[in-house]
């Protein structure tokens, strides 16, 4: 009798220990345990599926940010899976409820179906939750949805009607959240070059959701989200904001840097902006930006800088060495060897910048150099200048297009003259709005001629020069120009950042760019982190920019020469 009721008691504890660790653990062995920054990344998953997918969410008649805000509580507070799942159910009923029983099993497969991979986890949504997620997913009628548009005839997309929430620019838990969720959505639906983020992008859902909820004050907020932006690795995720700007500095210094071997050096200066034009002078090295060694400088800023690539990266590192808050700017120099304290005077941005274009309009907008070569500055050519630019160098045996720069939309009209037929240079992929998160590829577009063909094409060697200043158009004239017969690439990496930009704001004043639409050569080669592969790489070095000499400019001369 003993060793029966030790076995009633032995079985009762045993029940005690099942019922308490399929309370964790459920039947099927699943940890029932969600902590919160993944309850609160799963809720962003699908509060953004049933914002792009339900049919009633995307009619703009519910507040569907405003439901949001009321969630983040909710499933915070809920530590398990059941009490999470409740919350999700809620959020779906939100929006319209779906009826299991409706849940056909053959409906045909999205077009990346892949993106809704994580709809598919036992760990974090029960049976009834997934079948949902799934109907609303597969049930989904192509139809025109209020919080993102496309742009006409381009096909970025566009999100005019998403809220501003200019203020607060410090704003509480839930809308610091609701940026986050904002910001991570689009990019999982509607960033072209997803597939080519150097990061996880559920990983980075992740990783700034606690960040996001921790952040301390405006400026902590503010430049976490421009963190977040970086982490799409597009040269055009510009991300600002009044705090962002002002972190950074209003001010100038009246000089350009580019980084070289290492070193970060001074290649033009601004003498109508400088107290005394001789304190900073071309070739003069960077050691330290106010007491700040450089290079320190440039690694604390990196996680802050949009790019991508590592030249574009260091280029927009270069423009926040010359940034700061006051209008004095202390720096110390190297040149020739002697070490040199000096402040400049800061300017705001319209004042630097309107000396940046004074410089660049004094130039040639093109010009015969020795040898018959002709050269075209294509960054001050204006479209009114093709024709008379290529009556003169027509008779040239080679033309010099010189793309380190942003040109002014004469690609097309140079390219007549340079192709005798109209040929295939480029195609693009735009966000498909009737199932977001998948993509349409246009046919080849065409440069050359605008009507028939041109005998009379011009029949020298031309060759383009590029380097990480080629950007978004500029590569895009690039690709353009190259399909003359006889063309040849000479520089370095580009940019890597070709397409329309869209932009979206976020609360607190924020607004953020993204890279709108892919570009790719015809054969589907990539532009994009790649940028312009150039035929023959060649960089300057810091010696040549002492020297006053251009390098790039050398070998394409050499090149044509030789």
């Amino acid at each position: 009798m003993k060793h029966q009721k030790n076995f009633k008691q032995l079985c009762l504890v045993l029940l005690c220990m099942f019922l308490v660790l399929t309370g964790v653990y459920g039947e099927d062995g699943q940890n029932r345990n969600i902590d919160e920054v993944t309850r609160l990344s799963a809720l962003a998953k699908v509060w953004g599926l049933l914002k792009y997918y339900h049919p009633e969410v995307a009619k703009g008649q519910i507040d569907w940010d405003a439901v949001l805000i009321s969630a983040v509580p909710s499933v915070k507070a809920a530590e398990d899976f059941e009490s999470f799942n409740q919350e999700i159910d809620n959020l779906i009923v939100q929006a319209g409820d779906v009826t299991i029983e409706e849940y056909n099993p053959n409906t045909p497969a999205h077009p990346n179906e892949e993106l809704f991979k994580w709809a598919k986890d036992s760990s974090l949504f029960d049976n009834d939750v997934r079948k949902k997620l799934k109907l609303v997913q597969k049930k989904h009628v192509p139809a025109e949805n209020y919080y993102v548009q496309a742009y006409p005839y381009v096909g970025n997309t566009i999100y005019e009607n998403e809220k501003k929430y200019l203020t607060p620019y410090y704003p509480d838990e839930n809308y610091r959240l609701l940026a986050l969720f904002r910001y991570w959505n689009i990019i999982q639906y509607f960033f072209p070059y997803k597939e080519d983020i150097g990061n996880d992008w559920e990983e980075v859902l992740d990783e700034f959701v606690p960040q996001l909820i921790n952040a301390e004050d405006a400026f902590d907020y503010h430049l976490t989200i421009k963190e977040l932006t970086t982490r799409i690795d597009d040269s055009h995720s510009f991300c600002s904001s009044p705090y962002i700007y002002y972190y950074f500095g209003y001010y100038f210094a009246p000089f350009e840097l580019r980084y070289i071997e290492g070193k970060t050096i001074v290649t033009r200066v601004f003498a109508s902006l400088m107290n005394s034009p001789d304190d900073v002078q071309v070739g003069d090295i960077i050691l330290k930006r106010d007491s700040t060694d450089i290079d320190t400088f440039r690694n604390d800023v990196r996680k802050y800088v949009q790019a991508s690539n590592e030249p574009t990266l260091e280029r927009n590192i270069n423009t926040l060495v010359l940034r700061g808050r006051s209008t004095q700017l202390p720096f110390t120099l190297l040149r020739n060897g002697q070490v040199i304290n000096v402040t400049v005077p800061g300017n705001y941005a319209s004042i630097y910048y309107d000396a940046v274009d004074a410089a660049d309009n004094a130039l040639d907008k093109w010009k015969i150099l020795s040898g018959n070569i002709g050269y075209v500055h294509k960054g001050i050519l204006e479209i009114a200048d093709v024709d008379q630019m290529m009556v003169e160098l027509m008779n040239t045996k080679a033309i010099i297009f010189d793309i380190r720069n942003y040109p002014r939309g004469t690609m097309y009209y140079i390219s007549a003259y340079l192709n005798p037929e109209r040929v295939e240079f480029v195609k693009f992929t735009k966000p498909d709005l009737d199932y977001p998160g998948s993509f349409n590829t246009t046919e080849p577009y065409e440069t050359g001629p605008f009507t028939g063909s041109n005998p009379d094409y011009y029949k020298g060697r031309v060759v383009l020069l590029i380097d990480e200043r080629t950007q978004s158009h500029a590569e895009f004239s690039t690709m353009s120009l190259q399909t003359a017969p006889d063309a040849t690439i000479i520089g370095s990496q580009t940019a890597g950042a070709d397409g329309n930009v869209s932009f979206v704001y976020l609360p607190g004043y924020i607004y953020a760019y993204l890279t709108g639409i892919g570009v790719y050569y015809p054969d589907g080669f990539p532009t994009q982190r790649i940028g312009i592969v150039p035929d023959i790489v060649i960089r300057p070095t810091v010696a040549g920019i002492q020297q006053g000499r251009d390098e790039v400019l050398e070998k394409a001369i050499d090149f044509i020469e030789n």
